[in-house]
């Protein structure tokens, strides 16, 4: 495994589906903390391919989310406590040289949720593509303080 192989950009494009958008709104409305993980996977769930990958987020060794091809819904939803978070995010690919981590530390205020898209190299394109094509972006939406 590549250490720091994919870079987190913190700009974001703008791009949210449907789901994370209530997902957001919802977290706002209750005044939740926590992280929101969107990935942009476009392989058939029935694909025959052992080109699979699966995106997760981890703290400190413990999972928080991961979704991969047989996932329902590719947008998750965590609470997290406010205060620093050393977070771990990874593409696992059932060739193991081919899998990418990148660890980022942030720190969440009350009320703060930290957006996370990713878009992993998509494993059905039948030319070869460097696992550090895998783009993630991350950034805070700060709480409301009128709120």
């Amino acid at each position: 495994m590549r250490d720091g192989a994919v870079q987190v950009k913190s700009d974001f494009d703008g791009r949210l589906k449907w789901r994370s958008r209530y997902l957001v709104h919802r977290a706002r409305r209750r005044g939740q903390t926590g992280l929101l993980l969107q990935v942009d996977l476009r392989d058939p769930p029935r694909s025959m391919s052992l080109k699979w990958c699966l995106v997760s987020v981890t703290e400190s060794g413990r999972q928080l989310c991961s979704v991969d091809r047989t996932s329902i819904r590719k947008v998750r939803f965590i609470t997290l406590p406010p205060g620093p978070h050393p977070l771990h995010f990874e593409v696992t690919r059932h060739r193991k040289r081919r899998s990418t981590q990148v660890q980022q530390n942030v720190v969440l205020g009350k009320g703060d949720v930290l957006l996370v898209t990713c878009d992993p190299v998509q494993p059905n394109v039948f030319y070869r593509r460097s696992p550090a094509v895998d783009s993630w972006s991350a950034q805070i939406l700060h709480a409301d303080p009128n709120a």
